[in-house]
Parts: structure tokens; sequence; C-alpha cells
């Protein structure tokens, strides 16, 4: 019987989901498409049905992980208005500060299958086809633009900045990166890479 277009639709986007968490903590090379298929719970052989390559999905993935990234920035600026930045009274807690913590944190270094795809996947995205790569390129961009909104909402009377605020991103990334690297051999250096991180994106004088 030929599954509905509903069907066909919910299979998609199940096997998008499982792909992206092991992708995130695994890599793209270490993950087959009958393990994402299998994680999905669809048949192996299914796949081919909707996605030419395991490439393409790994196109998809980026872009759905990326874009959420982003929405992730956007959402903490819409909350300027409840309690922070720029509506926020004097005493509130920064905007940028609010989201790096919690981004620059244990929890997410522990957590990359349902953290960041920017962070988890971009070593991956170095080593991969140029479509990935201009995936990234776009989402990266969007990120950093974000990060510049929320420190324009934090201080709506400093001038404007340069735009994309690529610094902090390059920061948060780095920070991630080399406290996953050396978590388990040196969980208090990680710890003070995180701390480190978090201290200089508030104060990078």
């Amino acid at each position: 019987m030929r599954a509905s277009r509903e069907q066909v639709a919910a299979n998609r986007e199940a096997i998008i989901v499982s792909a992206g968490q092991q992708f995130r903590k695994r890599g793209f090379d270490d993950v087959t498409i009958a393990d994402v298929m299998k994680a999905a719970g669809l048949t192996h052989g299914g796949f081919y049905g909707y996605f030419g390559s395991k490439e393409a999905l790994a196109a998809a993935v980026c872009e759905r992980g990326i874009a959420e990234s982003v929405a992730a920035v956007d959402a903490v600026a819409e909350q300027g208005g409840e309690g922070g930045g720029e509506n926020g009274g004097p005493d509130a807690e920064p905007l940028l500060h609010r989201f790096v913590e919690d981004y620059v944190s244990a929890r997410h270094r522990d957590s990359p299958d349902d953290g960041c795809s920017v962070a988890a996947l971009a070593q991956d995205a170095g080593r991969n086809s140029s479509e990935i790569q201009r995936v990234f390129a776009t989402g990266v961009t969007g990120m950093a633009e974000s990060l510049s909104r929320l420190r324009a909402l934090d201080a709506p009377d400093r001038a404007p900045g340069a735009g994309p605020d690529f610094a902090t991103l390059s920061t948060m990334i780095g920070a991630l990166a080399l406290s996953r690297a050396v978590a388990k051999a040196d969980p208090g250096l990680s710890e003070t890479i995180l701390e480190a991180a978090r201290a200089h994106i508030e104060n990078p004088a």
C-alpha cells in the first residue's frame, strides 16, 4: 500500500531528526544510512525514496539545524521587552549574557546531539562538499547577525557595531569545541575553557 502524503512527510521528518541527533553526536562519517533509518524506525531500503544520497541528507540536516540555532538567538532577542535588554531597565540581565550563559555551558558541552549544529558540525563541514559549506556560510552569517542584534538591544544608546558579530560567535564555538575535546581527560580544564570564554565575551577588553 502506498504511503499517504502525510506519512511520507512524517517519515522524512523522522529521518532528518534522527540524522541530526546522530550527526551532531558522532559526525558525518561515523553515521551510516542504516544507523539513521533504524533510529527513525524505518527500513534501510526506503532511504532513497526520501533523499538521493547521504550528502543530500547531511545538507538538509545542516540547513534545519543551523536555522534552529539562528532562531534560538532571535528568540532571546524577542524577549527583550520581558525583563531584559532594551526595555528591561538598568538592572535587567543583558540579553547576550543570558544567551551565552546557556550556550557556553557544561550542559551544552555534554549534549551535542541536542545542541547547536554550528558548533557540533563545523569541523565536518570544513571537510565536506561546497553545498554543505554554502549552507553553513548562510547560517553562520545569520547567527552572527543575531548576536549583533543582542548587543544592540543591550546597549541601545551605543553607536551601531560593524556588522555581524563573528568574534563572539567564533569564541563560543571554539570554546565548546575545545572543552569537548578535553572533557573526559581533564574536566577541570574543560570547565576553565568555558568560564574563560564567557568572561571574554562579556569583557572583551
